[in-house]
């Protein structure tokens, strides 16, 4: 047994001790068991440095977090993007990324969208971060540079911004002619009338169409930090109800707002009441005639929600997803038969967005549609009923 103890101290696959008998079998067995081990520990060892020779190859950054979010490992490339260096190790890696978004996105743990933000080190760089979870509550966070999307991105937003300011002071002038022409079209040939009359109408879609595309301009740039309040949630309704009742004109849809006169939802009133406008003139549009168009608001365990449900043609259920889409149209002659635009469901989808909120769409063929706008509980609140304000008045007073 001392021999045994001394060979396994300094152990070498040639210095097995000669023996017989059971020792022999024991030193076998032993000396077998160690070659494995040695084998396998080479061969993890090689794949390991294969593994970080890849990683160090990639152009996107790498980093692995422990449960705490500390850094634990990272590539060459994250050196680059935020700055590690080797004296980083079990550093939170919120020291190095310090963005109140990416904070927010991290403790938030919803990682099912991706987050874009600007780099702490140069302003002209554009991270992409995807963060997944696995084993023990680890996170494995891949940085992806994506300045040139991103620059793209916006000299598409400025193309379209400028080139919609420019088409709307041609298109005025036309428009304006068209508008006299109209009212002296008595004395021109029926065939001009119809023709100063279908124009007259083109020049009126391609004003709205651009009126849209600078609304979705102005939502893409602009910030609404400092902008929102708090908005009685059924004076709102109530009023684009009244609008929807001026633009259904003789089809004559019944409206019904059922939402407390107490609730109070938190955000920027024009774009709010631009995005709940275009569901529900959506809805007018894609109705029969004498049917039902309501306007619902309710509160649950997951949020604060909004709903517009008719009783239209509906819609497929593949074309749900890209209903969002700009211009994308479930029936290109239906739509230019009902004066849509194609951009209000995307304008819809950007306030949502600038408001932390989501849609939900659900539909039935030849059923009906119902669209619902699902924020979160922290922009919901409730101001005491009419009757109880005066109570609480009469107290204080």
């Amino acid at each position: 047994m001392r021999r045994m103890e001394k060979w396994l101290s300094t152990y070498t696959s040639d210095n097995v001790p000669d023996a017989s008998g059971f020792w022999e079998e024991v030193y076998y067995q032993i000396s077998s068991h160690r070659a494995r081990h040695i084998k396998e520990k080479r061969r993890l060892q090689t794949l390991i440095l294969r593994v970080q020779e890849t990683t160090a190859a990639l152009k996107d950054a790498v980093v692995v977090l422990d449960g705490e979010t500390s850094i634990q490992w990272w590539n060459q490339s994250a050196r680059r993007l935020i700055g590690l260096q080797p004296e980083d190790h079990g550093k939170p890696i919120v020291n190095f990324v310090r963005s109140p978004r990416f904070v927010r996105y991290l403790e938030e743990g919803n990682f099912n969208e991706p987050l874009t933000i600007s780099s702490a080190i140069d302003n002209d760089l554009f991270l992409h971060f995807q963060i997944s979870k696995y084993g023990q509550g680890e996170y494995l966070v891949v940085i992806r540079d994506v300045s040139r999307v991103q620059k793209l991105e916006q000299m598409r937003k400025d193309f379209i911004g400028n080139v919609s300011h420019e088409l709307r002071t041609p298109l005025t002038v036309v428009r304006g002619y068209l508008e006299t022409m109209s009212d002296n079209s008595d004395s021109l040939a029926p065939v001009w009338q119809k023709a100063i009359g279908q124009m007259s109408q083109q020049t009126k879609r391609m004003t709205l169409i651009i009126e849209d595309l600078l609304t979705l301009t102005r939502l893409e740039t602009e910030d609404t930090q400092y902008k929102e309040c708090a908005i009685n949630v059924h004076d709102l309704l109530a009023s684009i109800a009244n609008d929807a009742r001026d633009l259904s004109r003789d089809k004559n849809h019944r409206f019904d707002v059922d939402a407390p006169d107490h609730f109070l939802l938190t955000g920027v009133p024009e774009e709010l009441r631009s995005c709940l406008s275009n569901l529900v003139f959506n809805a007018v549009r894609y109705s029969p005639p004498d049917s039902l168009i309501t306007l619902k608001a309710y509160s649950d365990n997951s949020g604060f929600h909004i709903g517009v449900q008719d009783q239209g043609i509906g819609i497929e259920e593949r074309h749900i997803p890209r209903l969002t889409e700009r211009f994308y149209r479930v029936d290109s002659s239906r739509s230019l038969d009902t004066g849509g635009t194609g951009l209000g469901l995307a304008i819809v989808k950007h306030v949502l967005s600038r408001h932390q909120a989501q849609l939900q769409i659900t539909s039935r063929i030849n059923h009906g549609s119902t669209f619902t706008c699902s924020f979160e509980t922290s922009r919901f609140s409730e101001k005491p009923p009419a009757d109880l304000e005066e109570e609480i008045s009469d107290i204080d007073g």
